[in-house]
């Protein structure tokens, strides 16, 4: 059974849901196992649900039994819905199936996505039988940019501001689908954003592009490639960029969710993997 969780059943089960959150067989993404996420911020993020109009916390309880929360959230102007939190300590399927059946009411029209480790077996299972597509499937990777030694990468390099900006767009706007972040998004925005591009004969070949951030975390959204097509020295090039400017604005870290065939590359640069990361998306009618 799914119900609203209140500001007493809060307190009552924030610790253990947060245990849950550690364990990747057993939650959703974000992944609080990454080596930079803290208890602290799994409960500030968590208790803002209580503030904001377009987030829930829903618990699960299976023969009376507490086994977990869903938080959701959604964005109306974008129809888009999806999970702060997703941990469940057993019946996995059932909270998934009673979850489905929710906000397919609630919520009719809109494109619900949710984000799971492979280790989340149960997960991945229900969605992949239940008309969910699989729209990303990557490794999560982690760097801890005071062991990052920086590398020497080409100098046609260069950032991207709005001046420029139809270098990055001429290679986003061919990758981006349905992606949140599109070009349009991402230009208006800019302020926010770090984009580096790769210019070859007066082309772009490839970029790289993450968020700004004051608490020292960057996340690297993606690296696009000329008619999508893998170039190792490129990616490396690119990748490195991103590395060498967050080091030198004193970065804490940097997250990466990498695909197979640059993950060899990514470990080259010190990056750990936490683990493979799957996201699903259905259209609710």
């Amino acid at each position: 059974m799914l119900r609203i969780c209140t500001d007493q059943e809060f307190r009552k089960y924030a610790d253990f849901v947060y245990e849950l959150a550690l364990d990747q067989s057993k939650s959703g993404y974000p992944t609080y196992s990454d080596g930079i996420k803290t208890k602290e911020m799994f409960l500030d993020r968590s208790q803002k649900a209580f503030l904001r109009d377009t987030e829930d916390i829903l618990l699960f309880e299976h023969e009376g039994i507490v086994e977990g929360w869903i938080h959701y959230y959604y964005l109306p102007e974008d129809n888009y819905l999806s999970t702060v939190s997703f941990n469940i300590n057993s019946h996995t399927e059932q909270a998934l199936q009673e979850f489905l059946e929710l906000v397919q009411v609630q919520f009719k029209g809109y494109d619900l996505f949710l984000g799971y480790s492979k280790d989340n077996k149960k997960a991945v299972d229900f969605l992949s039988t239940h008309g969910f597509v699989c729209i990303e499937e990557d490794y999560n990777n982690t760097a801890f940019l005071n062991k990052y030694e920086p590398v020497q990468v080409s100098d046609s390099v260069f950032r991207v501001t709005k001046d420029n900006y139809e270098f990055f767009r001429a290679l986003h706007s061919q990758v981006e689908g349905d992606m949140y972040w599109n070009s349009d998004r991402i230009y208006a925005d800019i302020d926010n954003w770090i984009i580096f591009v790769k210019i070859h004969n007066k082309e772009s070949v490839g970029s790289v592009y993450y968020m700004t951030d004051d608490d020292g975390w960057f996340e690297i959204f993606g690296i696009d490639m000329k008619d999508n097509v893998f170039d190792s020295k490129l990616f490396f090039d690119l990748l490195g960029k991103a590395l060498n400017t967050a080091k030198k604005s004193k970065g804490k870290y940097m997250t990466f969710f990498c695909d197979k065939e640059g993950q060899e590359i990514v470990s080259s640069l010190g990056f750990e993997c936490v683990g493979e990361y799957v996201c699903y998306k259905k259209h609710l009618i």
